[in-house]
């Protein structure tokens, strides 16, 4: 047995790793399994091996369980080891192990928050975390080291990107969702758009609205939602392209193709008042779209029709 961090940490070799003793840099990814166990009654807590995917952390960006970076640090590739760790060192566990749980038990950003006063007093939704919270026990984790990467060798999930790196990434972004879309694969554009405008929202929510690099990246903005907007309209999510269109045309009411989209999406979900407003003034902005507004025109006249002659089929059956 090893004692690591004086005594509060016990170290129990299982099953050797390989190689020699890794350096650990921050940035250093490593993924493992871990089984945890309260030490006093060896009761059961969590065990990724049941989980969809096994457990990730990059060292050195401040994970809120400290001591599994200092657990990891001591073990080789490959290497199976027990750890008994004093309950002074694991007060955040049951915070962490909510967050994975909810999030699908996969990996999770290191920055996530939890908010510690408000679980302590409505508690975390899992009656064995509960009575962790209310009695703080040792816990002991059994780790499998699966790998190590050494900084810059493996593609940085996105929510390791810092600022820059996000700016950068979104017209990459947005060109793959292209691709997908002419591919006919609208599912996989969408997730492209919508990452997209997830960095985006991130950049701006710290700007404020209508300075001059907001006003350049709400520009941005603006074909990634009328492209995510056009995906929604494909797979007749039309209340999100109305949504997405509403958007657009609150920052600049004379978009076309957001006005053109949101009209379509009106006659689908039976807004027709609304889709006329949005075609009549679409009519006036781009005289080249004018057959295209008189087709739609005339499919909300036909379907106003259809449903008026149903209407009084209906009352005259009633009636006779």
């Amino acid at each position: 047995m090893e004692s690591i961090n004086g005594d509060k940490i016990q170290k129990t070799l299982v099953t050797p790793g390989i190689g020699g003793q890794p350096t650990f840099s921050n940035g250093t990814k490593v993924s493992f399994h871990f089984v945890t166990r309260v030490v006093s009654s060896n009761t059961l807590i969590d065990d990724s091996y049941k989980w969809p995917k096994h457990m990730e952390i990059v060292l050195g960006k401040k994970f809120k369980l400290e001591v599994w970076e200092t657990i990891l640090k001591s073990m080789r590739e490959g290497e199976i080891s027990k750890f008994t760790v004093h309950k002074s060192l694991v007060a955040s566990y049951p915070f962490i192990s909510k967050t994975l749980r909810d999030a699908g038990r996969t990996s999770i950003p290191c920055a996530s928050h939890c908010c510690t006063a408000q679980l302590q007093k409505n508690g975390t939704g899992y009656h064995e975390l509960n009575d962790l919270l209310a009695e703080p026990s040792d816990l002991e984790f059994t780790i499998e080291l699966l790998k190590i990467e050494d900084p810059g060798s493996f593609e940085k999930e996105t929510w390791l990107l810092d600022e820059s790196e996000k700016r950068s990434t979104i017209p990459e972004l947005k060109e793959a969702g292209n691709e997908f879309y002419h591919k006919g694969k609208y599912k996989e554009a969408e997730e492209k758009y919508m990452l997209a405008l997830g960095f985006l929202e991130q950049i701006m929510m710290k700007l404020k609205p209508h300075e001059k690099d907001w006003d350049e990246l709400n520009k941005i903005k603006t074909p990634l939602l009328l492209n995510l907007a056009q995906c929604k309209l494909i797979s007749k999510d039309y209340y999100q392209v109305i949504e997405h269109c509403t958007s657009i045309l609150d920052d600049d009411p004379d978009n076309v193709k957001a006005l053109f989209r949101r009209g379509k999406a009106n006659i689908s979900v039976w807004k027709m008042d609304e889709a006329r407003e949005d075609l009549k003034h679409l009519s006036t902005l781009d005289p080249s779209m004018q057959v295209s507004v008189n087709r739609l025109l005339c499919q909300i006249n036909e379907a106003l029709k259809i449903k008026d002659d149903e209407d009084r089929q209906k009352l005259r059956g009633k009636l006779f």
